[in-house]
Protein backbone atom coordinates (compact mmCIF):
# COMPACT_ATOMS: atom_id res chain seq x y z
CA UNK A 1 0.00 0.00 0.00
CA UNK A 2 1.26 3.47 -0.85
CA UNK A 3 1.62 5.81 2.11
CA UNK A 4 0.19 9.31 1.79
CA UNK A 5 2.53 12.01 3.03
CA UNK A 6 0.78 15.22 2.09
CA UNK A 7 2.47 18.00 3.96
CA UNK A 8 5.11 16.52 6.17
CA UNK A 9 7.79 16.45 3.51
CA UNK A 10 7.26 18.74 0.53
CA UNK A 11 10.09 17.47 -1.60
CA UNK A 12 12.30 18.84 -4.39
CA UNK A 13 12.89 15.45 -6.10
CA UNK A 14 9.64 13.80 -7.20
CA UNK A 15 7.50 12.47 -10.04
CA UNK A 16 4.20 14.09 -11.01
CA UNK A 17 1.92 11.57 -12.69
CA UNK A 18 -1.55 11.35 -14.17
CA UNK A 19 -3.64 8.69 -15.84
CA UNK A 20 -6.43 8.73 -18.37
CA UNK A 21 -8.80 5.80 -17.95
CA UNK A 22 -11.90 4.34 -19.55
CA UNK A 23 -13.96 5.03 -16.43
CA UNK A 24 -13.89 5.40 -12.66
CA UNK A 25 -13.69 1.82 -11.36
CA UNK A 26 -10.22 0.22 -11.50
CA UNK A 27 -11.73 -3.26 -11.19
CA UNK A 28 -13.56 -3.00 -14.53
CA UNK A 29 -12.05 0.01 -16.33
CA UNK A 30 -8.69 0.34 -18.03
CA UNK A 31 -5.77 2.75 -18.22
CA UNK A 32 -5.43 4.35 -21.67
CA UNK A 33 -2.66 6.86 -20.96
CA UNK A 34 0.12 7.23 -18.40
CA UNK A 35 1.94 10.52 -18.13
CA UNK A 36 4.74 11.37 -15.72
CA UNK A 37 7.21 14.19 -15.25
CA UNK A 38 10.36 13.59 -13.21
CA UNK A 39 11.88 16.47 -11.25
CA UNK A 40 15.24 16.73 -9.52
CA UNK A 41 15.81 19.83 -7.42
CA UNK A 42 12.48 21.13 -8.79
CA UNK A 43 13.79 20.99 -12.37
CA UNK A 44 12.16 18.82 -15.02
CA UNK A 45 14.64 16.16 -16.10
CA UNK A 46 12.56 13.50 -17.82
CA UNK A 47 9.11 12.85 -19.28
CA UNK A 48 7.14 9.66 -19.78
CA UNK A 49 4.03 9.64 -21.97
CA UNK A 50 2.53 6.27 -22.86
CA UNK A 51 -0.68 5.58 -24.71
CA UNK A 52 -2.04 2.18 -23.68
CA UNK A 53 -4.16 -0.11 -25.83
CA UNK A 54 -7.14 -1.27 -23.78
CA UNK A 55 -8.70 -4.69 -24.25
CA UNK A 56 -12.17 -3.13 -24.77
CA UNK A 57 -13.24 -0.19 -26.93
CA UNK A 58 -12.91 3.27 -25.44
CA UNK A 59 -16.35 4.64 -24.48
CA UNK A 60 -17.51 7.62 -26.55
CA UNK A 61 -17.81 9.78 -23.43
CA UNK A 62 -14.15 9.16 -22.57
CA UNK A 63 -13.09 10.03 -26.13
CA UNK A 64 -15.18 13.19 -25.84
CA UNK A 65 -13.37 14.18 -22.62
CA UNK A 66 -9.81 13.10 -23.43
CA UNK A 67 -9.66 13.14 -27.21
CA UNK A 68 -8.19 9.62 -27.04
CA UNK A 69 -9.97 7.28 -29.44
CA UNK A 70 -9.59 3.67 -30.52
CA UNK A 71 -7.61 4.68 -33.61
CA UNK A 72 -5.01 6.46 -31.47
CA UNK A 73 -4.37 3.40 -29.31
CA UNK A 74 -4.68 0.63 -31.89
CA UNK A 75 -0.88 0.27 -32.15
CA UNK A 76 -0.12 1.37 -28.58
CA UNK A 77 1.60 -0.79 -25.98
CA UNK A 78 -0.43 -3.01 -23.69
CA UNK A 79 -0.74 -2.42 -19.96
CA UNK A 80 1.60 -5.41 -19.52
CA UNK A 81 4.31 -3.36 -21.28
CA UNK A 82 3.35 0.07 -19.94
CA UNK A 83 3.17 -0.64 -16.20
CA UNK A 84 6.78 -1.90 -15.84
CA UNK A 85 7.97 1.20 -17.76
CA UNK A 86 6.06 3.42 -15.36
CA UNK A 87 7.40 1.58 -12.30
CA UNK A 88 10.95 1.85 -13.60
CA UNK A 89 10.48 5.54 -14.40
CA UNK A 90 9.24 6.55 -10.94
CA UNK A 91 12.06 4.72 -9.13
CA UNK A 92 11.56 5.28 -5.38
CA UNK A 93 10.76 8.97 -5.74
CA UNK A 94 7.75 10.52 -4.04
CA UNK A 95 4.70 10.71 -6.30
CA UNK A 96 2.70 13.88 -6.78
CA UNK A 97 -0.81 13.63 -8.22
CA UNK A 98 -4.08 15.53 -8.17
CA UNK A 99 -6.66 13.41 -6.36
CA UNK A 100 -3.97 10.78 -5.97
CA UNK A 101 -6.26 8.12 -4.50
CA UNK A 102 -8.03 7.80 -7.87
CA UNK A 103 -4.87 7.33 -9.94
CA UNK A 104 -3.19 5.17 -7.32
CA UNK A 105 -6.21 2.87 -7.16
CA UNK A 106 -5.66 2.08 -10.86
CA UNK A 107 -1.88 1.71 -10.46
CA UNK A 108 -2.30 -0.65 -7.51
CA UNK A 109 -5.04 -2.67 -9.24
CA UNK A 110 -2.94 -3.24 -12.35
CA UNK A 111 0.20 -4.00 -10.36
CA UNK A 112 -1.78 -6.73 -8.56
CA UNK A 113 -3.24 -8.09 -11.80
CA UNK A 114 0.16 -8.22 -13.44
CA UNK A 115 1.69 -9.74 -10.30
CA UNK A 116 4.35 -7.04 -10.11
CA UNK A 117 5.95 -5.98 -6.82
CA UNK A 118 3.83 -3.31 -5.13
CA UNK A 119 5.40 0.15 -5.17
CA UNK A 120 6.05 1.79 -1.80
CA UNK A 121 6.54 5.39 -2.91
CA UNK A 122 5.15 8.10 -0.68
CA UNK A 123 2.66 10.38 -2.35
CA UNK A 124 1.55 13.96 -2.13
CA UNK A 125 -1.98 14.86 -3.15
CA UNK A 126 -2.31 18.35 -4.59
CA UNK A 127 -6.06 18.38 -3.85
CA UNK A 128 -5.26 18.29 -0.13
CA UNK A 129 -2.57 20.93 -0.54
CA UNK A 130 -4.82 23.16 -2.66
CA UNK A 131 -7.59 23.05 -0.05
CA UNK A 132 -5.19 24.47 2.50
CA UNK A 133 -3.10 26.86 0.41
CA UNK A 134 -5.51 28.05 -2.29
CA UNK A 135 -8.63 28.87 -0.26
CA UNK A 136 -9.89 31.50 -2.72
CA UNK A 137 -10.33 28.97 -5.53
CA UNK A 138 -13.98 28.11 -6.19
CA UNK A 139 -13.14 24.42 -5.79
CA UNK A 140 -10.04 22.26 -6.04
CA UNK A 141 -10.73 20.50 -9.32
CA UNK A 142 -7.69 20.59 -11.58
CA UNK A 143 -9.60 22.42 -14.32
CA UNK A 144 -10.75 25.08 -11.82
CA UNK A 145 -7.21 25.58 -10.53
CA UNK A 146 -5.90 25.84 -14.09
CA UNK A 147 -8.38 28.66 -14.73
CA UNK A 148 -7.69 30.25 -11.33
CA UNK A 149 -3.98 30.53 -12.19
CA UNK A 150 -4.72 31.37 -15.86
CA UNK A 151 -2.52 28.50 -17.02
CA UNK A 152 -2.29 27.78 -20.72
CA UNK A 153 -1.93 23.98 -20.44
CA UNK A 154 -4.35 21.55 -22.07
CA UNK A 155 -6.75 19.38 -20.07
CA UNK A 156 -7.64 15.72 -19.74
CA UNK A 157 -4.43 14.46 -21.28
CA UNK A 158 -1.87 13.04 -18.92
CA UNK A 159 1.17 15.22 -19.61
CA UNK A 160 -0.87 18.43 -19.74
CA UNK A 161 -2.56 17.55 -16.44
CA UNK A 162 0.88 16.77 -14.97
CA UNK A 163 2.05 20.27 -15.89
CA UNK A 164 -0.93 21.84 -14.14
CA UNK A 165 -0.48 19.54 -11.13
CA UNK A 166 3.18 20.51 -10.87
CA UNK A 167 2.29 24.20 -10.98
CA UNK A 168 -0.22 23.68 -8.14
CA UNK A 169 2.33 21.64 -6.18
CA UNK A 170 5.04 24.29 -6.53
CA UNK A 171 2.62 27.08 -5.60
CA UNK A 172 1.46 25.23 -2.48
CA UNK A 173 5.01 24.34 -1.53
CA UNK A 174 6.03 28.00 -1.64
CA UNK A 175 2.98 28.95 0.44
CA UNK A 176 3.82 26.21 2.97
CA UNK A 177 7.37 27.51 3.35
CA UNK A 178 6.05 30.99 4.10
CA UNK A 179 3.36 29.91 6.56
CA UNK A 180 5.17 27.08 8.40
Amino acid sequence: MIVENVEKNLVDDYVVFDLETTGFNPEVCEIIEIGALKYRNNELIEELDILVKPKALIPDKITEITGIDDEMVKNAVTIEEAMPKFISFIEDLPLVAHNSSFDLSFIEEFIKRLELPMIKNTNLDTVVLARKYIPKAYNCKLETLKKYFKLDFGSHRSIEDCKTTNYVYQYCKKKALVTN
